[in-house]
């Protein structure tokens, strides 16, 4: 059987066909431009039975399941379902990002506790999962601001601050211009607020945590952080995939 999974998030929609257990191809949209004819489009040429959908975006997840064919049912990942990992320990569950289930359920799979997954997209999350008694419970997380909006907050609230090019300028921690000072607050302040969250992460759990990096910023961030952490850039896909029953 062949399956689309879907991951939709704030800035970018992937869309992965999956055949035997292996991506086939793989398509990506803004998720801007996610409409039922853009998608009906995106997926011609492709012969599925079933769309698995996760989906941080209401209104896009609707069109997508619009999109599908007469006989495909779209099946969207909750953390209500029947999972790896049991979250209902967790006092949010109803406001629970998919995409937060999926990253917990496929860092999981590495078989190291606690496991932190932390993905660098339009927001930058943490979920940590940890065993006890041969269970895998969700502890639950944090969210703080994506790299693009770190660079941008002080452009978008001074006048006369210009915009930077988020983490990729080289240079002197003290600046000697504007552009300078701010892109060493980014390059320097950025990594250094990952490294405090999971530094406090890991003083809640009293012991180390693995770490597993994925989204669009983790190959810039990554390198840069004070330890050594597994880097997944299909994560997200590989927790849908699981989530069901497929395994990437």
């Amino acid at each position: 059987m062949n399956s689309v999974i879907v991951d939709n998030s704030n800035t970018r929609t992937k869309f992965a066909l999956i055949s035997d257990g292996k991506v086939v191809e793989q398509r990506v949209i803004k998720t801007a431009d996610v409409v039922e004819e853009s998608v009906k489009e995106l997926l011609r040429g492709w012969s599925f039975e079933r769309v698995c959908i996760c989906s941080v975006v209401p209104h896009a997840a609707k069109q997508i399941a619009m999109a599908c064919h007469d006989d495909v049912v779209a099946e969207f990942l909750t953390p209500f379902m029947p999972l790896q990992v049991d979250f209902s320990g967790y006092e949010g569950i109803q406001t629970l990002g998919a995409d937060r289930v999926a990253n917990a359920l496929a860092a999981a799979q590495y078989r190291i506790f606690p496991v932190i997954a932390v993905d660098m997209g339009t927001a930058t999350t943490f979920d940590v999962v940890v065993e006890r008694e041969g269970r895998l419970l969700f502890s639950g997380g944090v969210i703080a601001p994506g790299l693009a909006a770190f660079s941008a907050c002080l452009n978008g609230r001074t006048s006369l601050l210009p915009v930077i090019s988020s983490a990729e300028e080289q240079g002197s921690v003290i600046g000697s211009t504007t552009q300078e000072a701010m892109a060493a607050a980014v390059r320097v302040g950025y990594p250094a607020l990952v490294d405090g969250i999971l530094d406090g992460i890991e003083k809640e759990l009293g012991e180390p945590a693995h770490v597993v990096l994925t989204g669009g910023d983790a190959a810039l961030i990554g390198p840069r952080l004070r330890r050594k952490c597994i880097m997944e850039p299909m994560l997200t896909l590989n927790g849908i995939a699981r989530a069901f029953g497929t395994h990437l």
